[in-house]
């Protein structure tokens, strides 16, 4: 038997640039929202959500493996197939050999990924703990740095030796990457609110050449955006980003970094 929803469910999303193909509708008025919308970090945003706190939220693809009772909506992802440019290892060392990585504070997904790639390219097992939020100050207490979101911008990558993980994932196993997943909890029924939601990502994926532009005044860097947004980015969740999932979360789960590694979807008809 379902529960009753809340009449106003708590949505969280955070605001990286990959999410404003969601958040412009949303933000500009252009669609109804029967909900109330919070923005925060994709971490604090699985805390959150894990806690009960929100009822639907953008989380890292790892945390959906965590949290025992959340279903996947399939209408919104964050994934990639190949370079991603805003998951990025840098270091002054040779990937071979780094030991230690200090992960940015927001990054739950990519921590994991980085792990399970050593263990399966490199045959070692790594040393990672949440870093400061200063890329900058990362390489003072490990070997490297691992920068998620817009933040991996501005690393230089002519200073640093620097490995795209989408780009190494891709390499190594052939599948894309699912950074990040709409979840909620399995027996609630939000279908007005993920409706709205599926709205707001029509007509952000129409305004993509729109909201690359309203980021920045220079053409070379709204060009840039542009590409990043179109083509480095993938927003819906199909068949081989299942299989890219599903890859993930089982070796995730092997590793011992996650409980579960089934996927349960959203029945919208229910």
């Amino acid at each position: 038997m379902s529960k009753r929803p809340p009449k106003h469910p708590k949505v969280g999303l955070h605001d990286f640039l990959n999410s404003r193909p969601l958040l412009h509708a949303l933000r500009h008025g252009l669609v109804e929202t029967p909900f109330n919308l919070l923005i925060d970090t994709p971490s604090k945003l699985a805390d959150r959500f894990s806690a009960g706190d929100l009822d639907i939220a953008l989380i890292p693809s790892i945390e959906y493996a965590r949290v025992a009772d959340a279903v996947i909506s399939p209408i919104f992802c964050i994934a990639s197939l190949g370079k991603v440019d805003t998951v990025l290892l840098f270091s002054e060392l040779a990937i071979e050999e780094i030991q230690s990585v200090a992960c940015d504070p927001k990054s739950r997904a990519s921590a994991a990924m980085l792990k399970i790639l050593f263990k399966k390219v490199y045959g070692k097992a790594l040393s990672t703990f949440v870093g400061s939020e200063k890329p900058e100050l990362m390489l003072r207490a490990a070997d490297a740095g691992l920068v998620i979101g817009d933040m991996a911008f501005g690393i230089d990558r002519e200073k640093y030796v620097t490995q795209d993980l989408g780009e190494l994932w891709f390499k190594s196993f052939g599948l894309p990457f699912v950074h990040a997943l709409l979840c909620l909890k399995e027996g609630q029924r939000f279908d007005p609110a993920l409706a709205a939601l599926k709205q707001a990502k029509e007509i952000g994926m129409k305004n993509i050449a729109l909201i690359a532009k309203q980021e920045t005044d220079s053409q070379e860097e709204a060009e840039r955006l542009y590409k990043y947004l179109a083509s480095r980015i993938i927003y819906d969740l199909g068949e081989e980003e299942i299989k890219g999932l599903e890859h993930f979360l089982d070796s995730a789960k092997e590793m011992g970094l996650c409980g579960r590694s089934d996927l349960k979807f959203y029945d919208e008809g229910a």
